[in-house]
């Protein structure tokens, strides 16, 4: 009984290894990760604007600046309904100080309220949220404006 020069096992060759000797890539295809990270990043662009709560036209200022993040902002709708950045529920006019005060508390150095309200509102409404503001100890009341556009 002689051995192949194969080597093999009772006179068989091996069986060859699927991918041994041909010339599969075995790099990873990142082209469809990429394609889903794409398509979560555009779903966040989207949703996060509307995770507000509430939207408000702004009044136009030649002297806007860009905003920051880092703020306590108070937000009023065009139907009078007041908005903390961090609640994305209304706030009733009669708790509005007790969270601002709360606010506050937690960041004592920082005695600004940036306001952030539709330009239709009542006048009457923007002096409630000045008054809660006062309650709660706020010095200073920053309005937050969209820049003038120059037409050229």
């Amino acid at each position: 009984m002689g051995m192949s020069s194969g080597g093999g096992v009772g006179g068989s060759p091996l069986p060859k290894v699927a991918g041994l000797e041909s010339d599969v890539n075995a790099a990873i295809n990142v082209t469809p990760m990429v394609d889903v990270m794409l398509v979560l990043l555009i779903i966040f662009m989207v949703i996060t604007p509307a995770l507000a709560g509430y939207v408000a036209k702004l009044p136009t200022a030649a002297t806007a600046e860009s905003e920051k993040d880092d703020r306590i902002t108070l937000g009023i709708d065009a139907s009078g309904r007041f908005y903390l950045e961090e609640k994305p529920q209304p706030v009733r006019e009669s708790d509005l100080a007790g969270y601002l005060t709360r606010l506050y508390r937690a960041k004592p150095d920082d005695h600004v309220l940036y306001l952030k309200a539709d330009q239709g509102v009542a006048y009457s409404v923007v002096l409630t949220a000045v008054d809660a503001a006062r309650e709660a100890g706020v010095r200073r009341i920053g309005f937050i404006t969209d820049p003038v556009v120059e037409e050229r």
